[in-house]
């Protein structure tokens, strides 16, 4: 028994060591390091990715971001904005026979059926169906073609310089989407500001009956959003994209979206950035609703009803503002050290 304990010894010392290598390759707590050594930590486990301050736009974390990559099915999250834009949710949809040219994920749509813009969304956004998806281009002058020509328009509108889109699901066999996760990341927070958008994608189970009587459930496929810890978010998967994902978070006044590309330990990783995010950033009201007052005193009124002026910071940052006064608005551009690290948009109240 003797001669045995040392060797145990040795066995519980590797494996311990082991286990500790591994957590902490794992880890995004940030114990008085820097930016840069957070991200050494964090980078191996995806590609590519983001987090981001959804109100400001604010950059809170950020690993080859800007780098062009395929978006697989997170590209129903420009799909969805686009329909609530341009559609009405009530209107109904004749299933054709561009259901057939549907592949992967699907609501299981036959030719005949009569179906809402809702349902269709709620499917498409849920299950990820990639036949809901076709359908709905398809009722745009029964043209995909022109339903993609408005995505495309939708993402310069937003501000997604670097991204291009071919289809409307994200199956990348046969035409590719191209984006970033900075790009994905900028129309998350854009889509969020839409309440129809954010109950759909917030859903964890949803049942209709469509027009023709048949029954359909749909069971959201984010984990995170079953489980409570995301408010929305897509998720996404094709051979060539390998796994993509996009999350949002709320703690108190703080809303952050996150997005990784090529990312097979996806969901852990989405509850770690989330982590530091929350742990090393705190909401801070840049400028009072007097201050703004007394600052756009002569230039008109605004619409601040659903508008504050807070900004994530760093313990010790000290942010300051600049306004610039547009045509059809008023742009707050936030500042740490000279450097913009956010703004928001306040529209103008015509008079």
């Amino acid at each position: 028994m003797k001669q045995r304990l040392p060797l145990l010894f040795a066995i519980l010392c590797i494996s311990s060591a082991l286990m500790w290598g591994a957590f902490s390759c794992l880890s995004v707590e940030q114990k008085g390091g820097s930016q840069e050594e957070v991200v050494s930590q964090i980078a191996p486990l995806a590609e590519s990715a983001i987090v981001m301050d959804m109100r400001t736009t604010r950059v809170l974390y950020a690993y080859h971001e800007k780098k062009k990559m395929l978006p697989a099915s997170i590209t129903k999250i420009l799909t969805c904005i686009t329909c609530l834009e341009y559609y009405q949710l009530d209107d109904l949809v004749v299933v054709g026979k561009e259901v057939l040219q549907s592949e992967g994920s699907a609501i299981y749509l036959k030719i005949g059926d009569v179906i809402s813009i809702r349902d269709l969304l709620y499917g498409l956004m849920l299950c990820s169906g990639n036949d809901a998806a076709i359908v709905l281009a398809h009722h745009l002058n029964q043209n995909e073609s022109d339903f993609i020509y408005l995505m495309n328009k939708m993402a310069r509108k937003i501000g997604m310089k670097d991204s291009t889109f071919a289809n409307p699901s994200g199956l990348d066999s046969k035409t590719q989407n191209y984006t970033t996760a900075y790009d994905m990341a900028l129309l998350m927070s854009y889509a969020m500001k839409n309440e129809t958008f954010r109950t759909i994608v917030g859903t964890k189970n949803y049942q209709c009956h469509i027009a023709t009587g048949t029954a359909m459930y749909f069971r959201n496929k984010h984990r995170l959003i079953q489980s409570g810890l995301a408010t929305g978010g897509k998720t996404g998967y094709t051979k060539q994209a390998r796994r993509t994902l996009v999350s949002t978070f709320a703690q108190a006044n703080f809303e952050i979206v996150v997005v990784t590309l090529n990312c097979s330990n996806d969901w852990y990783f989405h509850e770690q950035l989330a982590t530091y995010a929350f742990s090393s950033y705190q909401p801070h009201q840049a400028l009072s609703l007097f201050e703004f007052y007394k600052a756009t005193l002569y230039h008109g009124k605004y619409d601040v009803n659903h508008v504050d002026f807070i900004v994530p910071i760093q313990t010790d940052e000290q942010v300051v503002y600049q306004l610039f006064f547009l045509a059809d608005g008023l742009d707050i551009v936030y500042l740490v050290e000279d450097q913009v690290i956010g703004h928001i948009f306040v529209k103008q109240v015509k008079t």
